[in-house]
């Protein structure tokens, strides 16, 4: 199947191949797209596939095609933005103007150093740097399929800078760590950057960050095959915890998903307020409580 790799920080995936169509979702600055279908007549548009089997249909000048068995970031040069927001920049100056601002879990492609900046080749040709703090150079395999496991942590890479850490305290409180970073990012229907998120982009971005590919959706995590149901007065800090739509009298329908914090919050983005802490025995989230799910790390 052709693939395709995203030249534009955000790029929007809708439900058609029409911009005033529902966003479905988004996809980010490096990362690789499978091709559905080639571009329509026109060549404005293009059905894409992301690594967690979602579709949509985004525009096809924010991507660029790849030749059979090229890569992009180029294996041994990749690098993942750590950072909630990295400017890539025209010199290696905090001063000097920038090309694009690459988004937490944006893929950039890295090929050299100077002092305490990393020199990178954008996807579609430029050249920018960006600090060393805002980047991670990844050491495992990434598969198109969806999977990655991201083991142990980052070493500083350049001089007299503090580079973003997972910190070692397990996957719980990794889980845990990352999610509070995106506190107050704002509500966004179908958003999956810290420019905007949505409830289940929010949990699917904080799993992405500290290895692990989920689902998508809410419905199709709480589905997810690696997860196993958790009674709520037994839940731990990463679990995610899910409500029924209030139109269900039987709670059947998922509709919003949160990540378990203690044993009294869990944190979510929520409609009008975005990412935010809220208490579990709040009167409104437990009459719509569907479960507990808990992701299994391998």
């Amino acid at each position: 199947m052709p693939r395709a790799v995203v030249t534009h920080n955000v790029v929007k995936m809708h439900a058609q191949p029409d911009g005033d169509s529902e966003q479905v979702s988004q996809t980010l600055l490096g990362h690789t797209l499978l091709l559905v279908s080639a571009p329509d007549a026109d060549q404005n548009w293009v059905n894409v596939q992301t690594d967690d089997g979602y579709t949509g249909w985004a525009r096809a000048k924010q991507l660029r095609l790849l030749d059979d068995g090229e890569e992009y970031p180029a294996p041994g040069q990749v690098y993942r933005v750590n950072a909630l927001w990295a400017f890539v920049r025209e010199k290696p100056d905090h001063n000097a103007p920038h090309w694009t601002i690459a988004p937490m879990g944006a893929w950039l492609e890295g090929n050299e150093w100077y002092e305490d900046w990393l020199r990178v080749v954008l996807p579609e040709g430029r050249t920018g740097w960006v600090a060393a703090q805002d980047v991670t150079p990844q050491w495992v395999a990434i598969s198109r399929a969806g999977s990655l496991r991201v083991e142990g942590t980052v070493i500083l890479q350049g001089k007299n800078a503090e580079p973003y850490r997972v910190p070692r305290m397990g996957w719980q409180n990794a889980l845990v760590y990352t999610a509070r970073r995106l506190l107050g990012v704002p509500y966004l229907w179908g958003g999956s950057s810290p420019f905007g998120l949505d409830c289940s982009g929010f949990v699917q971005l904080v799993y992405r960050m500290c290895g692990m590919v989920i689902p998508r959706d809410a419905d199709l995590q709480a589905e997810f095959a690696r997860t196993t149901e958790v009674d709520i007065s037994e839940a731990q800090p990463g679990d995610l915890i899910f409500f029924a739509g209030g139109s269900d009298p039987h709670q059947r329908t998922v509709t919003h998903v949160g990540m378990i914090v203690d044993a009294e919050h869990f944190i979510h983005s929520s409609g009008g307020i975005g990412v935010n802490i809220t208490r579990i025995d709040d009167p409104y989230y437990r009459s719509i409580l569907w479960g507990v799910r808990r992701v299994l790390d391998r």
